[in-house]
Formats: C-alpha cells, sequence, structure tokens
C-alpha cells in the first residue's frame, strides 16, 4: 500500500521478532537513540531515559526475567484472549532478546507530564530511524517484567518497552486494515469522499 509523499520509512517499517547475528554499528545505535531524544513530549519535560544493552550476559537474564513474568500473565489471561495469542503465535519464548545484537530499554518518569505518552512518541520516532539504518525493530512490552535491578535504573523511573535492533531475519508484513476502518473527517464513519 504505497502512499505518494509518505516518508519511506513509514512505509517500510514493520515488527521483527528473528534477527540475524550482524554486528550493527555503535553510530547506527547512537542515531537511533538521537532520533528519539528529539521527540516532543509533555511541557518539553523529555522524561524519558534509554538504555542500550549488548552484553550477551545481560540480554540473556533480561530475557529470562522477561520470560518468567510473561509467564505469569499468561497464567491469568481470558480464554479469548489465550486464544488469540495462539492464533497469532504469541508464546512467553522472547528469542529475539538474545538474538538481536542489540535491546534498547525505555524508561520514562511517571511523575513527569503526560509520561508515557512522550515515552512512545520518543519510541516511534526511534524505530522510524531504525528503518532508515536498515534495522529492524519490535515495540516488546514485557508483562510486568522488573529489569531495573539488572541495569542499575532509579526505582521511581518506569520501563515503557524494550526495543530489539537488528538486521531482520524475516520479511514478515501484516496486512494493515483499509483507511475506511480507520479514518473519518468530522464525523465517526464519514469518509473524504463524503464530504461536500
Amino acid at each position: 500500500m504505497t502512499q505518494q509523499g509518505l516518508l519511506p520509512e513509514i512505509e517500510a517499517r514493520h515488527s521483527c521478532r528473528s534477527y540475524l547475528p550482524d554486528p550493527i554499528s555503535r553510530e547506527a545505535i547512537q542515531r537511533i537513540l538521537d532520533a528519539g531524544a528529539l521527540a516532543p513530549s509533555g511541557a518539553n519535560q523529555q522524561p524519558w531515559h534509554m538504555i542500550v544493552i549488548d552484553s550477551p550476559e545481560l540480554k540473556i537474564a533480561i530475557r529470562e526475567v522477561c520470560e518468567t513474568a510473561d509467564s505469569t500473565f499468561h497464567e491469568h489471561i481470558s480464554d479469548e484472549i489465550r486464544q488469540w495469542m495462539q492464533d497469532h503465535e504469541i508464546t512467553t519464548e522472547k528469542p529475539f532478546l538474545t538474538e538481536a545484537p542489540a535491546l534498547i530499554a525505555v524508561f520514562y518518569d511517571p511523575k513527569a507530564p503526560y509520561p508515557l505518552h512522550s515515552a512512545w512518541i520518543a519510541i516511534s520516532f526511534m524505530l522510524l530511524q531504525a528503518t532508515r539504518e536498515g534495522l529492524g525493530t519490535l515495540t516488546y512490552t514485557p508483562s510486568a517484567a522488573d529489569v531495573k535491578d539488572l541495569l542499575g535504573v532509579p526505582k521511581k523511573l518506569q520501563l515503557a518497552a524494550i526495543l530489539p535492533i537488528g538486521k531482520p531475519n524475516d520479511t514478515l508484513e501484516k496486512p494493515r486494515k483499509p483507511s475506511s476502518e480507520t479514518q473519518s473527517w468530522n464525523v465517526f464513519g464519514h469518509q473524504a469522499e463524503q464530504i461536500g
């Protein structure tokens, strides 16, 4: 679905769950971090802190904590959500956390104005820059996984997401809904061609 005038990174970006072991440059990672740092934020407080993890030992430890938390989460979900996850092949196993050459853990200060909104805008900027670098990403939101102790993060900060970063080992692009299902003009359900 090509749209004339859109940034190519917006069209090319897709979630990647499998990564090649090829190393990625620190310069590319720094540009991704810099893109996030330029994002708008509530009252310009920039309430985020990004941590790059490229230590194999730390990635293994993070994966173990996340998989344990996700297992606990999966034990308490409804049958409907469990079925949806099975249908979409979402399991408690998170191999991308150790496959990807680097992870970026994005934390935020919950006492700042609009903190989570701001963190996610920064994440969006980083996703687009990663795509520009020819790298794959995924917005992984661990279910109550506490990785703060592993990373020496102050207790006051909260985890928004972990972004695996690396060269994609898959080309799976999920279909997008038609615009008629997700967009309206002036009144819910009205399409552009309905406007006189």
